[in-house]
């Protein structure tokens, strides 16, 4: 720590301009490096979440910022109603690395943008106006996406139409579980088939808590869908684009949708985002209904999409990303088998989390959020989900084993810290 505080110098002087939507961590960061970041102190970081599960090559990647000085030096900004190059060869790209979806693509700028396109989309073809989604869901925060999350309740106006059916919560296949889970979806289908024109769900729920709904899980609810004309959408904004060491994660499922939304990663920590439509089942004629806005389609878009795909192929990524994981999670479970504090570690690829086990006289959300400044004290920025109860880890790709071990250290001396301070305050 320097003599003069320059994060608390930065906030004082300019934070009052900010709108607080947020409790603000108390640093202020001014540089990264693959998979460290520098506050305004000089003090360093390991960031577990490669900015909001973003910047998947590392902060300042080389060839991130060669593609992004090109777009800026050809052609930066077209119409919507005009293609570019960049962007014809980035919708080939992903056509090709998800081929059982024979997909076409728009390009889009958050993952809350292109829920919305994708939804708005499926209820016109069917003309329905209902969607269903999971209890724990979460799709965005725009009022649309937020309608068919967790938050729904918290929407005014609230949206009509909006359906819930339960998540499978276990770790792994519960069967009596993951049955009831199915039925309970049935019978919502079956109450509501004449008014519900999409299902979307997160197939990793990751904001809800890190669950992960099984293959089985998601194959009954393809054939109800089938079944009842309904479409089924997976939000993939978090398991897209290789985290899970597929291209996408419906691939380790055996389930295609018939529309994919994918974010965060493409973007290489940019705002990117993209609707798959199934060219097997969304018919290939113009759609009847446009779509248009001020970033669609973008150059930029599609030249780091093309970036992200090459640099996957080049470095063997898909199979670094499954090995890189399980490293990680060795670690985690070998935490856990020393401190009751850890407990629940899972994850698949670079997509790992742990649940935080604090006195239950604690309450969960300031149990994780003194967890996660201590985390930071030690060198680490790590995020909470699951209203404090659980910690996920979205490192960035190119993460290494070093890496891994400084956080296996740290995450020690946080948990030793984390109990002292329970310890003195219960």
């Amino acid at each position: 720590m320097s003599q003069t505080d320059n994060n608390q110098t930065l906030l004082s002087e300019y934070g009052k301009y900010m709108l607080p939507v947020l409790n603000f961590r108390d640093i202020v960061l001014v540089r990264g490096q693959g998979s460290y970041v520098w506050d305004a102190n000089g003090n360093r970081y390991l960031d577990l979440n490669s900015g909001q599960f973003c910047a998947v090559l590392g902060h300042s990647d080389p060839g991130v910022s060669r593609r992004m000085l090109e777009i800026s030096q050809t052609l930066q900004d077209t119409d919507t109603s005009t293609l570019t190059e960049a962007v014809l060869r980035a919708a080939r790209k992903i056509h090709d690395c998800a081929p059982e979806m024979n997909g076409r693509i728009i390009f889009l700028s958050t993952g809350a943008e292109a829920v919305e396109c994708c939804l708005k989309y499926a209820k016109h073809i069917k003309e329905k106006a209902g969607v269903i989604s999971f209890d724990k869901a979460y799709h965005g925060l725009t009022h649309g996406s937020a309608a068919y999350s967790m938050s729904r309740d918290r929407i005014r106006p609230t949206v009509d139409h909006s359906y819930v059916t339960p998540a499978p919560l276990a770790h792994v296949d519960d069967e009596a579980e993951t049955d009831r889970c199915i039925e309970a979806f049935r019978q919502t289908v079956d109450d509501r088939k004449q008014d519900i024109a999409a299902a979307i769900f997160e197939p990793i729920i990751s904001g809800g808590g890190f669950f992960f709904p099984p293959r089985r899980y998601f194959q009954a609810i393809r054939k109800i869908c089938d079944d009842n004309g309904i479409f089924l959408v997976f939000d993939e904004c978090q398991t897209g684009f290789g985290r899970t060491g597929s291209w996408f994660y419906y691939q380790q499922l055996g389930c295609v949708p018939d529309f994919v939304v994918s974010a965060k990663a493409m973007g290489l920590g940019y705002p990117v985002s993209c609707v798959i439509a199934n060219g097997n089942t969304i018919p290939h004629a113009k759609f009847a209904m446009e779509y248009f806005s001020s970033h669609q389609n973008e150059s930029y878009a599609g030249a780091l999409v093309s970036h992200l795909i090459d640099e996957i192929e080049t470095r063997d990524l898909l199979d670094q990303n499954r090995a890189s994981g399980a490293y990680l999670l060795a670690k985690l479970n070998a935490i856990a088998a020393e401190s009751s504090l850890v407990s629940a570690p899972r994850g698949k690829g670079l997509m790992c989390a742990f649940d935080l086990s604090a006195p239950p006289r604690l309450d969960s959300k300031q149990a994780g959020d003194l967890f996660c400044r201590l985390a930071q004290q030690n060198g680490l920025l790590i995020q909470h989900c699951n209203l404090g109860r659980t910690i996920r880890l979205l490192p960035n790709y190119a993460a290494t084993r070093e890496d891994f071990d400084f956080f296996g250290a740290q995450l020690k001396a946080t948990l030793a810290m984390f109990q002292a301070t329970l310890d003195q305050t219960l």
